[in-house]
């Protein structure tokens, strides 16, 4: 991941993990921001993988979409699953915190065009 094309998404995860922190929720936070990045990960690497394909036709590359966005969910949500049951960490804090990373997921994207 390149650092500069996520930095509203890394600026809006400390944040929220250094409130959090405050608070006693570090944890939940800390893994909440890490289940966003894992997610912006997967992106990237979809991303680059279909950049070095450049002549695939408009079928396969459609394809490709779908899967990033079917793997991305799947893994957002066993991750974020896996943290609320397994681990039991505090929902307000790993949700926020999932989705303020991906709100700066989205922003850092559309600054970038």
């Amino acid at each position: 991941m390149k650092s500069i094309s996520s930095l509203i998404q890394y600026f809006f995860l400390a944040l929220i993990v250094v409130y959090y922190a405050t608070n006693g929720f570090v944890l939940a936070a800390l893994y909440g921001a890490l289940v966003s990045l894992s997610n912006t990960l997967i992106f990237n690497w979809y991303t680059n993988k279909q950049k070095k394909l450049v002549d695939i036709d408009a079928q396969k590359s459609f394809r490709m979409a779908i899967n990033s966005s079917v793997t991305r969910t799947f893994s957002l949500i066993l991750l974020a699953l896996i943290g609320l049951g397994l681990l039991e960490l505090d929902p307000a804090a790993l949700c926020l915190s999932l989705v303020v990373g991906q709100v700066g997921f989205i922003l850092d994207r559309l600054r970038q065009k």
